[in-house]
């Protein structure tokens, strides 16, 4: 027979320059990795280097941890080899940001990576960051530079990659190296180096290139088996002691001479002596062979498989058959032993048939039939739905991560991800890599898009309601209004905020008919919290009825019994159609839908009896109409019902304010808040349309969109508190606490 033509192996050398001086030490920048025992069946016969150029403090702990991250991934990919290398590069490079959020500036580390891959005689390479592959084919040299203008590694959730492919045959050689030490030798330079006989000469060359640098690089060469590769050898193999067959010649007895026959004398036996027993010599131990490669047990393990169910599906045939035959009118076949005797005493009579069971099994088999068919193909059929989703939803991942900081280009993709792992989570909710790829794609969205999800935490439940309530909250206690209800609720947060303090029925504090001051509550509009300011003197809660009534409540003032002490006064003009009512400095403001005004109040002795002074001196930008609400911190911002929120100084519009940058332009707002003993500037907005709570900047720019699923279902009012760094809502009839960002 012919011998196998030899196979292309790499040779591999590796140089470490540190201080100046070359380190003979494995360098944690580099790998050069075969397939692991576990590695997906598209994996296996590759092999994988490594080179990571890092700028930063030294950190081996950290090349070590960002080398497993790459080639756990990688391994673990299924597909072509492309979409593996650009999530290994993926993953690396979320890893690296990540690390670098959570670290100083002085300690952060960025730079550039590249992985190639061997398969057969096809080698690709990637490249992120500042990084260069060399590929030397004859005395041709062929450099792969991205160039310095891309984005390094770790400075961002994305990152730029660069792939390319060649074929290598014997003699090629591939160089992995920095940009700046490709950059200083030049093509003369390496035109000079990369041809040298010896992968040592080669590896000197590029350190006397690089002197007075720190680097690190990898050359790989294509040689035949027998060249050996550079740094520890590996012994020679022993050639085994030829075996020969050992020949064991037996001697033939002779023959004892025969005498004549004695009749009256018995022949005794004669002991025959025996031959020496052989001696045993030790025979070598034959080398062990190579056991069968995982490929090879895995089909010897469906073979198997498959002759054990061919086995089984034969036993249940023939059982079936046996059945048949003796519930099948006729004569029934006796055993052979038995078959002469039966003939012998006549022919057996034929049994009964009875209809109804031989109907029962008619239709009983192909219904067993049919529900064993449709169990095989839900199963088996689920099992390849799940895995093509799977797949589907890895290549969009992979085309949005190609996209790079192209969010618009990115966006569609992650979303079409995101919905081809979720269909894999509804048939498979245990399928681990389903659940991993819905919560990177839903990550990446949120990270596009500004979410922020939130984990409120229920307080207290109200139930349902034909009108959205309202809220204040002024340190530990809460106050809700409906006014389709008419009534008023105070609830008392206990110091960790994620609980109330009363218990059992729902603690009403004033409704509509009650008897205060000497007449009784109107139907209430609205609620706040008016702070000690200007001519006012006391802090209360304020709630304003439709007849201009105010209802006064003042914690700090409870009567012999304990009841709360409530009091109650009049404006000095009743308004005509009152949406809205807030406090500024003392001052009380009601929103007038019907007068198209916002009416001022000035305080006298806690009450407001005097005439309100005009807050727009020409009419405002919009009419107050559609008006929904509006919050004060200096300036007036009005709430409309089509999402529009103006923003108002001393009774002129402000133009700088401007709601801009929202992923989505659709806003369908039902509340607005902010914190009027806050610095920040924020502005939170009820989107109760998209079940989300917008966050806006001092000039109206989207900053976050606040999400929780199933509690902003139905947002109906807000409030926040950004000293305890909390948010309230009323959704659906539950009242909410969660944590702000």
């Amino acid at each position: 027979m012919d011998s196998a033509p030899p196979q292309i192996e790499p040779v591999v050398g590796v140089l470490n320059v540190v201080g100046g001086r070359r380190v003979e030490d494995t360098s944690p920048c580099t790998a050069a990795l075969a397939p692991p025992p576990r590695a997906a069946r598209s994996r296996e016969g590759e092999r994988l280097f490594i080179l990571l150029d890092l700028t930063g403090p030294p950190s081996p702990h950290l090349h070590r941890e960002l080398r497993e991250v790459m080639a756990r991934t990688y391994w673990s990919s299924s597909g072509s080899i492309t979409a593996a290398l650009r999530r290994a590069a993926s993953a690396a490079n979320r890893y690296l940001f990540n690390a670098n959020l959570h670290a100083t500036p002085s300690d952060r580390h960025q730079g550039g990576l590249i992985l190639a891959v061997l398969h057969s005689d096809d080698l690709f390479v990637l490249q992120a960051g500042p990084s260069e592959a060399c590929f030397l084919h004859g005395a041709r040299v062929e450099r792969h530079a991205p160039g310095e203008s891309v984005s390094s590694l770790g400075v961002g959730p994305l990152t730029d990659v660069h792939l390319y492919h060649v074929f290598v045959v014997p003699g090629d050689e591939l160089l992995l190296a920095p940009y700046h030490l490709i950059r200083q030798a030049g093509d003369d330079g390496l035109a000079r180096v990369l041809p040298r006989a010896e992968l040592e000469a080669v590896l000197d060359g590029l350190e006397q290139v690089g002197a007075g640098t720190d680097f690190c690089a990898m050359v790989v060469r294509w040689a035949r088996a027998t060249e050996a590769p550079v740094g520890d050898e590996a012994p020679a193999p022993v050639p085994e002691p030829e075996r020969k067959p050992v020949r064991r010649q037996l001697q033939a007895r002779p023959e004892p001479a025969r005498e004549p026959a004695q009749p009256e004398r018995r022949a005794r036996p004669v002991a025959v002596p025996q031959p020496p027993p052989p001696s045993r010599r030790a025979r070598p131990k034959p080398a062990r062979r190579p056991g069968p490669s995982l490929g090879q047990r895995l089909k010897g393990s469906v073979r198997a498989a498959g002759r054990g169910i061919a086995g089984a599906g034969a036993w249940m045939a023939g059982g079936m058959r046996a059945l048949f035959q003796r519930m099948l009118p006729g004569p029934q076949r006796a055993p052979r032993g038995r078959a002469r005797a039966s003939r012998a005493r006549g022919p057996r009579p034929a049994p009964k048939e009875n209809r109804t069971v031989m109907m029962a099994i008619a239709i009983g088999i192909p219904v067993v039939l049919a529900i064993v068919v449709a169990l095989v193909y839900m199963s088996f059929g689920a099992e390849a739905r799940v895995q093509g989703f799977i797949n589907q939803a890895r290549e969009e991942i992979t085309l949005a991560e190609a996209a790079g900081d192209d969010s618009d280009t990115a966006r569609p993709h992650w979303a079409a991800a995101l919905g081809h792992a979720q269909k894999a989570v509804q048939l498979r909710p245990d399928n681990p890599v389903a659940t991993t790829l819905e919560s990177q794609a839903r990550a990446a969205l949120d990270m596009l898009d500004g979410i922020v999800r939130v984990q409120p935490v229920r307080l207290w439940d109200f139930g349902s309601g034909t009108a959205p309530r309202r809220l204040v909250v002024h340190g530990q206690a809460a106050f809700v209004l409906d006014p389709a209800g008419g009534w008023v609720v105070k609830l008392t947060l206990d110091p960790s905020g994620a609980g109330v303090v009363e218990q059992g029925e729902t603690p009403v504090l004033v409704r509509t008919g009650q008897e205060v001051g000497g007449g009784e509550v109107g139907n209430l509009v609205d609620c706040v919290w008016g702070s000690a300011g200007g001519e006012r003197q006391t802090s209360s809660l304020v709630v304003l009825e439709e007849g201009g009534g105010l209802v006064s409540y003042d914690p700090a003032w409870v009567d012999e019994e304990g009841i709360p002490r409530l009091t109650r006064s009049f404006l000095g003009t009743t308004p005509g159609s009152s949406r809205a009512v807030d406090f500024f400095r003392g001052r009380l403001y009601v929103l007038d839908a019907d007068a198209n005004q916002i009416w001022r109040y000035d305080p006298r002795d806690d009450t407001y009896p005097g005439q309100p002074n005009r807050y727009f001196v020409t009419s405002p930008r919009r009419s107050l109409v559609d008006a929904l609400d509006m919050a004060i911190d200096g300036n007036i911002y009005v709430l409309y019902e089509d999402g529009e929120i103006l923003q108002y100084l001393q009774g002129e519009h402000q133009p700088g304010f401007e709601v801009h940058g929202l992923p989505d332009d659709d806003l369908e707002a039902v509340a607005i808040a902010l914190d009027p003993d806050g610095n920040s500037g924020l502005v939170y907005v009820a989107d109760a349309g998209n079940k989300r709570v917008v966050v806006l900047g001092p000039d109206g720019a989207f900053r976050a969109q606040l999400r929780a699923d199933e509690p902003f279902d139905a947002l109906e009012t807000l409030a926040v508190d950004e000293a305890a760094k909390r948010l309230y809502v009323v959704s659906d009839g539950w009242l909410y606490v969660a944590s702000l960002p």
